[in-house]
């Protein structure tokens, strides 16, 4: 009983202690957060970190208690309860919101945090302190790159946020870029001269750069501004080992296992592998590492760390050993791509493809893992899908340069270099110094005989990169067809110096250290021999084997003339018609991919004709294969070209052969649904057909989203919002299924929940045109203008011309009564676009509110007589219709002008 008094007693002395601790002393609140800790009094113990962090964001001592106070059951929970409650309140109280997810970072739910940030960001762009929080969570896991990005958008946003620069010239200064740091902590010591901070950084900067002397004094000013600084403080840390309540001494010498004494900084030795690793100090960084894990630093990000070394020099098997204990641990979408890296450098190719899956489930819109995933796909014969994650990583990060060049190499590898050269100038317009997309440029310009461009192009990869040997082989190349042999001579040597051997380009796997030191790091090599090991993952066919042996190629061309010899010459001529029909094939996928129908269309009926026979279930397998793929991509095409009906004959007859194909369901459905209008029993057939798929496990979601459209074709919005479903549940990253079922809820009036689909929509797809526009129209009809037009400003920085959504935005400013500004967008429309109805339409309502009611009206008249069918067409027969005499106008459209 005395015991528990005497504890009682402790507690409320703890408890009084917070009006005796020096209110601007972070470490005082981070030793009274651990002794409250240590009696239980873990609210408390959390309110006194959070203090402590508040007055001194960057000391990590105080961040790593707060992360293992929290995780004690009960810690945060009222904290984070009553944000929760606030936010659910006020769903507009961002303060809250961005507190709340700041909570979620401190207190290590990282996930979590960037999930709540995403959507403040998404919702608002432009708000500088989610920005900056969003940099925090990457900069704390390491990924200096993006960090730099985050803290560099909200250093825009907000040019006085003294953190956000801070910050940012701390990320610059980690990733070797001492130039920028120090002009970075120029401006903000310009404005905030009192910056202890940022004098001290600038010290660390100075002194990296060999300006000792000024470092020392950049160091001299930090110490008179905060004296702290210059004297050695005793921060106490939390260690996971101990058990709540257990009593331990104020004493740092008798400090038992809960309580360690050590100096603020505690990741030093991690963050100096960091910075040996930033300029390619391999092995220095690994020392730093491995005395990281030693000395008892965060032990999971010295072992990824590690992990990424491995990577790096070819130890695949320490590298997956290493991922799969991070794993067991914690599974992360970063962590997965890179055990999947592992495995595809030696081989395990199908393993790799896995790990990639699993990064893609927990992380949808990790475009890294997107390409690789596409890698290892092409590498197992899956084409078509490796062609689909290479676009889908472009799309989901366009600055991901490996992800394009392995688009243009897929490209080129199947035969269509001119979408490929396409694709490269695009890339070296926004790159113009990366040297490996030049060397592509030139490889692909001499695929198509165009030699001097080629020349020029390998040129140009030898200026921004000297070293880069193949780009100096195809050179050599080049400059032998253009009869200068004594330039190829000299070439072919500068190239052998840089590599012994030639290889030629091939689709390449990356991690996320590529994009943070790029310089340092190169390319990783895939399914290359290290160490004597054997080569796997490859397989030769036959071909390649008789052209590597040529003692053999005899006998094989005597048994391939054999062979040949027994075929009837109307054989040889199906087998070349089969053969033309695919290559065609091949060229009208290439056109469908990029959008091009009409061209697709034309070759796909060319090669359908080809092979098509009397009867289509007496042609051989192969022809039959070669059939279906032309009449599926000719169908397609129709229906996406507004002619649907044209496909139903050649759909009816490859339904005959495979009732139960997806695709020739869901094309037929779509087709059925075009023709419902004039023949009702084509809507019956098209549901039959509709429902019938539905029963499938059908895994594309793209061939769902397509059954969805066909739905809305026939206005089933119930079966159109099931078929998006199911593809969202195949593919939570595909933002045209969420931004359809957002649309038909704003429809419905439901604007809340189209909302959350069209923030989902872009959380995975982040500044996604057609969804941008549909989260206007959302606010538009909730008449919350100044939310719509925030949004459209936006999209017109990227896109000056796109007339929807000026259109767009001449109805909110209407709706704001800003005529003016309104006025100025409709002239803007006309000029772009004279036919535009809904700009003509409001050409009318500003006439009208102008009290010019004949002018509105005679515009009114003109748009009536418009025969195409549109709500502004509709509203302006109307108006007119409806016009009263003596108003100033007729109201017989016949009679204005």
């Amino acid at each position: 009983m005395t015991s528990v008094m005497s504890a009682g007693r402790d507690v409320e002395l703890l408890r009084t202690l917070i009006e005796r601790v020096d209110q601007h002393d972070p470490g005082a609140f981070n030793n009274l957060g651990v002794l409250y800790h240590s009696r239980g009094l873990h609210a408390e113990a959390v309110d006194a970190f959070l203090r402590a962090l508040a007055i001194d964001p960057r000391m990590r001592t105080a961040a790593r208690n707060l992360e293992i106070a929290a995780a004690t059951p009960g810690a945060c929970d009222a904290r984070m309860a009553a944000l929760d409650a606030r936010v659910a309140a006020d769903p507009d109280d961002r303060a809250a919101a961005l507190e709340r997810a700041r909570l979620s970072r401190l207190i290590g739910r990282n996930d979590t945090a960037i999930r709540q940030l995403e959507t403040l960001i998404a919702e608002d762009p432009d708000d500088a302190a989610a920005l900056f929080e969003r940099g925090l969570i990457e900069q704390r896991a390491g990924d200096l790159r993006r960090a730099q990005r985050w803290f560099e958008r909200a250093v825009n946003l907000s040019d006085t946020d003294t953190d956000a620069r801070l910050h940012l010239a701390e990320v610059l200064y980690q990733r070797g870029q001492n130039e920028q740091a120090l002009e970075c902590l120029d401006l903000l010591l310009a404005r905030h001269a009192d910056s202890a901070d940022a004098h001290l950084l600038r010290g660390f900067v100075l002194g990296d750069m060999g300006r000792h002397d000024a470092a020392i004094a950049s160091a001299r000013i930090a110490a008179q501004l905060n004296p702290t600084l210059s004297t050695a403080q005793i921060d106490l840390s939390l260690e996971s080992g101990g058990l709540a309540g257990t009593p331990i001494a104020i004493d740092p010498s008798t400090a038992s296992g809960m309580m360690s004494v050590e100096p603020e900084g505690a990741l030093a030795r991690y963050g100096l592998g960091l910075a040996f690793r930033q300029r390619g100090y391999f092995e220095e960084a690994r020392r730093e590492f491995e005395r990281s894990l030693a000395g008892g630093e965060d032990a999971r990000m010295a072992e990824h760390a590690l992990g990424e070394l491995d990577l790096i020099a070819g130890r695949f098997d320490d590298a997956r050993a290493r991922y799969e204990s991070l794993l067991a641990l914690q599974e992360q979408p970063r962590w997965w791509n890179e055990h999947g890296v592992a495995m595809h450098q030696s081989g395990d190719v199908e393993g790799a493809a896995d790990s990639y899956r699993r990064a893609l489930r927990i992380d949808p819109r990790h475009a890294l893992a997107y390409n690789n995933l596409g890698v290892a796909l092409d590498d197992l014969g899956d084409h078509s899908a490796a062609r689909e994650s290479f676009v889908r990583a472009s799309e989901l990060d366009p600055t991901l340069i490996v992800a394009r060049l392995n688009l243009s190499r897929w490209l080129a590898a199947q035969r269509d270099p001119l979408a490929a050269l396409t694709l490269l100038r695009e890339l070296v317009a926004f790159h113009p110094r990366d040297a490996e997309s030049w060397k592509g440029m030139g490889t692909v310009l001499q695929a198509l005989d165009r030699i001097e461009e080629a020349r020029d192009a390998f040129l140009t990869a030898i200026e921004c990169r000297p070293s880069h040997a193949e780009a100096r082989f195809g050179l050599a190349r080049v400059l032998e067809r253009l009869g200068d042999s004594d330039g190829a001579a000299r070439e072919t040597q500068q190239a052998l110096r840089y590599s012994p051997i030639r290889r030629e380009s091939r689709l390449s796997v990356a991690i996320d250290l590529q994009r943070e030191c790029p310089d340092a790091v190169g390319a990783l090599e895939l399914l290359a021999v290290q160490g004597g090991s054997p080569l796997r993952g490859i397989v030769l066919p036959t071909d390649d084997l008789a052209a590597l042996l040529p003692e053999q190629a005899p006998a094989a061309t005597v048994a391939s003339d054999t062979a040949q010899s027994g075929l009837d010459a109307g054989a040889r001529a199906v087998a070349m018609a089969v053969a033309d029909a695919a290559r065609t094939c091949d060229d009208a996928d290439a056109f469908a991919s990029r959008a091009v129908h009409g061209e697709a269309l034309e070759r796909y009926t060319r090669a359908r004709v080809l092979v098509d026979m009397a009867s289509v279930a007496e042609m051989e397998p192969t022809a039959q294969l070669v059939w279906q793929r032309a009449t599926l991509g000719e169908a397609r095409s129709l229906c996406l070209l507004g002619r649907g009906v044209e496909a139903l004959p050649q759909l009816k007859r490859a339904g005959a052969l495979w009732p139960h194909h997806p695709e020739v369901l869901a094309l037929f459905a779509f087709a059925a649904a075009s023709d419902a209008a004039r023949d009702p029993a084509s809507a019956e057939l098209a549901r039959t057909a509709m429902l019938r798929l539905l029963r499938q496990d059908v895994t594309s979601a793209a061939l769902l989203h397509f059954a969805g459209d066909a739905a809305m074709k026939m206005h089933d919005e119930a079966l159109a919002l099931g078929f998006y479903r199911r593809a969202l549940a195949h593919d939570p990253a595909r933002p045209t299924a969420r931004v359809a079922i957002a649309r038909m809820l704003r429809e419905r009036g439901d604007l809340l929940a189209a909302r959350l689909e069209l923030v989902a929509a872009l959380s995975a797809v982040p500044n996604w045109r057609d969804a941008v526009l549909e989260l206007a129209r959302v606010h538009r009809d909730a008449r919350r203008h100044a939310d719509a037009r925030w949004i459209l400003v936006d999209v017109l920085k990227r896109w000056p011309t796109d007339v929807e959504a000026l259109q767009l935005l001449i109805e909110v400013l209407v709706g704001e009564e800003r005529a003016g500004d309104a006025r100025i967008v409709v002239d803007r429309v006309l000029r772009h676009d004279p036919d535009n109805t809904g700009a003509r339409w409001f050409d009318g309502v500003l006439l009208a509110q102008q009290s010019r009611t004949r002018d509105a009206l005679a515009r009114w008249a003109r748009l009536a007589q418009c025969t195409e069918v549109d709500g502004f067409v509709e509203r302006a027969r109307h108006a007119v219709s409806h016009a009263v005499y003596g108003s100033g106008a007729p109201s017989d459209p016949a009679r204005v002008a």
